[in-house]
């Protein structure tokens, strides 16, 4: 073996071994983010690394179990899920009620708060006499726990405790609930009664608030909404024992108003000046009435949209309604063949007394399950004749028809006479209709546009 000579220069190639490379460059450095073995981390430690406000939110978006769940992923996740608001949903737990029931209690005792969310659809109490006093005191500490301080998101009901021919008894909403008004931003309350008075001191950040299927006297409802300093929408659907519901709001935008009890409640608009959508369902003519203000010199200029559902064409009705929103740009007309009550349809308008929305505003008219009767064509006539800026009128039929049913139709609406030049007819069968509008998304400028997501051409049979 050949001893190296002394003083000989290195060759290139051996220098550029040396340096660390063939291209002579500078040593490689081990990535910054290799395991210690060298490997690329995986995408479970890259989770792991980031910081324990971050990991909390993401464990507070997740189902409630899969949240419990990631304490046993490592010993760096153990800590986290009783750190993380909880979002507690009972629906999640168990398809047995009285399971949820204590699945529930446990989570509330374990869990040191604070929360984001709680739901508990239909809260089931057991009847026997003792272990429905435990439930309902184990209901008092479940609002008392602090695994519920600054709760907010709150989406609680409660199954009927009995029912007879003429009235269903409802489980009292509990006090206690109270206690976390100050943090709430959204509440959906249902089935229960609420108390006879609450106190004047409650104070509600809500920007949402659903209220359905409850017993609440106008006083209560005119505190609960005073306390509402900042609430933005609001859903109401069956509230009993009140024969008229009053609405005031300096902040409201949004009101839906849902009622199955024909000519029983009211609801009027008191003082709203920032509201731009009423979604009105399975209103019939007593009913809707109740919008007219006491008096049409201060109508309400803010809303834009309007829908409201019938059992068969009411102008009379409508038109009492409109005269109530001089800058409407959308009525929503939907009838719903299972109501049955006689047509008020004869109506003369009178040009000395004008509709000012159809005069200057009104841009689209939709009918749902329009069917060319006699009460249909009278309805949709009006507004042909009367509508002066009107740009479309949708109707949505459920059958495929023919042109020559089309032409009968465009005759019988007196199309060659309409008040808009600018006036478009389009039939388009229904193929898809989400009764269950969202009153709560003012993400879009019109959510009630979404119940009418899709259709075929009435003729063609194509998508539109």
């Amino acid at each position: 073996m050949k001893k190296k000579k002394a003083g000989v220069a290195a060759s290139p190639a051996a220098k550029r071994r040396e340096s660390g490379g063939a291209g002579g460059g500078r040593p490689r450095k081990r990535a910054r983010d290799a395991n210690s073995d060298g490997n690329p981390p995986s995408h479970g430690d890259l989770i792991s690394s980031l910081p324990d406000e971050i990991l909390g939110t993401i464990i507070s978006l997740l189902p409630t179990k899969d949240g419990a769940r990631t304490q046993a992923l490592s010993r760096r996740w153990r800590p986290l899920w009783r750190s993380s608001p909880l979002n507690l949903n009972a629906a999640d737990l168990s398809s047995n009620q009285f399971k949820r029931f204590s699945i529930v209690s446990r989570i509330l005792s374990d869990h040191p708060g604070p929360a984001r969310r709680f739901s508990f659809p239909f809260i089931r109490l057991h009847k026997a006499k003792k272990r429905f006093a435990e439930d309902a005191a184990q209901i008092e500490a479940w609002f008392h726990s602090r695994g519920l301080d600054n709760l907010k998101e709150l989406d609680i009901s409660f199954d009927l405790l009995g029912r007879t021919p003429e009235t269903e008894k409802r489980y009292p909403l509990p006090l206690s609930m109270f206690r976390l008004a100050p943090t709430l931003l959204v509440a959906r309350i249902g089935f229960c009664d609420f108390p006879t008075e609450i106190a004047p001191s409650v104070n509600f950040p809500l920007k949402q608030l659903t209220l359905t299927f409850i017993t609440i006297s106008d006083e209560v409802l005119h505190g609960v909404l005073s306390a509402c300093h900042v609430l933005e929408t609001l859903f109401l659907q069956e509230i009993f024992d009140m024969g008229c519901l009053h609405i005031s709001s300096p902040t409201l935008r949004s009101l839906g108003f849902s009622s199955l009890s024909l000519g029983k409640e009211e609801l009027v608009i008191v003082d709203a000046p920032r509201l731009e959508r009423l979604l009105c369902s399975l209103f019939e003519g007593e009913t809707i009435r109740g919008i007219i203000p006491a008096s049409l010199t201060h109508p309400i200029c803010t809303v834009k949209i309007l829908a409201l559902k019938f059992s068969v064409p009411d102008l009379n009705t409508v038109l009492d309604v409109l005269r109530c929103f001089p800058c409407l740009e959308k009525l929503y007309i939907i009838w719903v063949k299972n109501l049955k009550t006689s047509v008020k349809n004869v109506r003369r308008y009178d040009p000395l007394d004008p509709v000012k929305c159809l005069e200057t505003h009104l841009r689209v008219l939709v009918l749902e399950n329009y069917e060319g009767s006699e009460e249909g064509v009278g309805f949709a006539r009006f507004f042909v004749l009367n509508a002066k800026v009107v740009r479309e009128i949708l109707f949505r039929v459920n059958e495929k028809i023919d042109k020559k049913w089309v032409a009968d139709q465009h005759r019988l609406l007196g199309v060659e006479t309409k008040a808009s030049q600018d006036a478009q007819f389009v039939f388009r069968r229904r193929s898809h209709f989400n009764k269950y509008f969202d009153v709560h998304d003012l993400s879009v400028a019109d959510p009630f546009n979404r119940c009418f997501v899709d259709g075929v051409d009435a003729l063609s049979g194509e998508a539109c």
